[in-house]
């Protein structure tokens, strides 16, 4: 005897809830997983917007900056315990900063188009990026044991720079982003701390994070990582993980120029990694995080001055198909 209509759409509806909650309980293994050999690129954007108040002559100043970095991944090794060696190439740089300079933009792809002075600056640091490479041994959960090679970077880029106040400033902020060490956290930034044990949607777990040295000062955080969801099979599917960061001040820089001391606020951010379980790999990932600091000091006159500085950053990393 035939069912009536109702009960096979009932049935139908039925089976494919249950379908949805069995998957929805089963739990996933994310792990890296490189391969010798194989070579992935991907593009990273990082864009930040700054508002400055209480500048002593004037009531705001914006100021807007992209950075966009192309990386070759190439891996040399892959141990047996999953561990690999990677060596990440600078292909190309593009910087953009829009303030009360104007616009300023240089592009190691187009490195003739840059005709303002100021790109001059970029010239020198971006252009000897482009071709370089830094060694990077990762372990199979995120954890970056070494990096080899950002130092070496860093000193052939001072050497060009010419010998005046301006160039230490950019010296002392190129070793705060392109030293060995901070590069290895930035990296841990980018490919996430995964989890140690398999995990199914709604499992959360913890990862710390730790910025800057002892001469830029130091910022230190917690990210907590949550399995929303995988979208498809746990064995091939995409895991969505969202991710929540709150960073502290853990170290002042000293003061720069005029005294000024730059403290730091409640910082928070918040985001979403797409991960490919089969393969092993990041396929998307994308951030925002509020960093409001107060910065006080002395204006040129000699008054004092407190200034609110408002900055939002948003980074997007994702991989390029070949």
């Amino acid at each position: 005897m035939k069912r009536p209509l109702p009960t096979v759409r009932f049935i139908a509806v039925t089976a494919i809830i249950l379908s949805v909650a069995s998957a929805a309980a089963q739990s996933v293994t994310l792990r890296y997983r490189w391969n010798k050999g194989e070579t992935l690129t991907y593009r990273m954007t990082i864009l930040t917007s700054s508002v400055i108040t209480g500048l002593p002559s004037l009531a705001e100043m914006k100021v807007d900056q992209t950075m966009t970095q192309v990386m070759t991944m190439a891996v040399e090794d892959v141990a047996a315990d999953g561990t690999s060696t990677v060596r990440q190439t600078f292909t190309s740089v593009k910087m953009e900063m829009n303030g009360p300079m104007g616009h300023i933009e240089y592009d190691t792809a187009a490195p003739a188009s840059g005709s303002n002075p100021m790109v001059q600056p970029l010239r020198q640091v971006l252009g000897q990026m482009v071709g370089e490479s830094v060694t990077v041994v990762q372990a199979p959960d995120g954890t970056v044991r070494k990096v080899e090679g950002a130092s070496r970077l860093v000193d052939k880029i001072l050497k060009s720079l010419p010998d005046d106040p301006s160039a230490q400033a950019a010296a002392q902020s190129l070793r705060s982003v392109l030293s060995d060490e901070a590069l290895k956290s930035t990296l841990e930034q980018s490919f996430s701390r995964l989890p140690a044990a398999d995990v199914k949607a709604g499992d959360t777990w913890d990862g710390e994070i730790s910025m800057g040295n002892a001469v830029a000062g130091r910022i230190g955080g917690t990210v907590k990582f949550t399995l929303k969801a995988v979208e498809g099979t746990p064995e091939s599917g995409i895991a969505r993980i969202g991710v929540a960061l709150a960073l502290q001040q853990t170290t002042a820089a000293p003061p720069g120029p005029n005294g000024i001391v730059v403290k730091l606020g409640d910082a928070r951010g918040s985001g979403e990694m797409l991960f490919d379980v089969a393969k092993g790999r990041i396929q998307k990932s994308t951030m925002k995080t509020d960093l409001p600091s107060t910065m006080t000091g002395r204006s040129p006159d000699g008054t004092a001055a407190t200034m609110q500085n408002k900055t939002t950053t948003t980074m997007t990393m994702e991989l390029v198909a070949k």
